[in-house]
C-alpha cells in the first residue's frame, strides 16, 4: 500500500496569514500616503491664503498713503491732477515695489472739493499681485 502524503492544513493557514499582513500593510500604506498628501495639499492652499491676504492689507495701506499723498499735493498746488506714483521696494521695507496711479478731477457745483480716483497695483512686475481701486473725495 502506497502513503498518500496530504499537506497539513497548518502550512496553508500559515501562508495565507502572511499574505493576508501584506495586503493589510499595503492598504495602510497607501491611506497613510493619501492621508499625507491631503495634509500637503492643505498647508499649500492655507499658505496661499496668508498670502493673499498679505498682499491685500499691503494694498489697503498703499491706498491710505496715496490718499495723503494726493490730499497734501492738492493743498501746496490746487492745479495738481495726480500722477503715476512708483514707490520702490526699499521705502515699502518690502522686496516688491508698488504702483499708485492718481487721477483728481473737480467736484460739479464745489469749488473746494476734488474727486480722486486711485488705483493701486501692488507687485504690478508679478502675475501674483494684489489691486486696490475707489475713488475718493478730497476737500481743499
Amino acid at each position: 500500500m502506497k502513503k498518500v502524503m496530504v499537506p497539513s492544513t497548518g502550512n496553508i493557514f500559515r501562508r495565507n496569514r502572511k499574505g493576508t499582513v501584506l495586503v493589510i500593510f499595503m492598504i495602510s500604506l497607501a491611506m497613510l500616503s493619501m492621508t499625507a498628501a491631503a495634509m500637503v495639499r492643505v498647508t499649500l492652499l492655507q499658505r496661499s491664503m496668508v498670502r493673499n491676504n498679505e498682499l491685500r492689507i499691503q494694498s489697503e495701506w498703499l491706498f491710505q498713503s496715496a490718499v495723503a499723498k494726493a490730499s497734501s499735493e492738492l493743498k501746496s498746488d490746487s492745479e495738481y491732477d495726480g500722477e503715476e506714483w512708483n514707490i520702490a521696494a526699499e521705502s515699502l521695507g518690502q522686496p516688491f515695489a508698488a504702483v499708485a496711479k492718481i487721477s483728481i478731477k473737480p467736484v460739479d457745483g464745489k469749488t473746494n472739493e476734488r474727486q480722486t480716483s486711485i488705483i493701486v497695483i501692488y507687485r504690478p512686475e508679478n502675475a501674483e499681485r494684489a489691486t486696490v481701486s475707489r475713488s475718493v473725495t478730497i476737500s481743499l
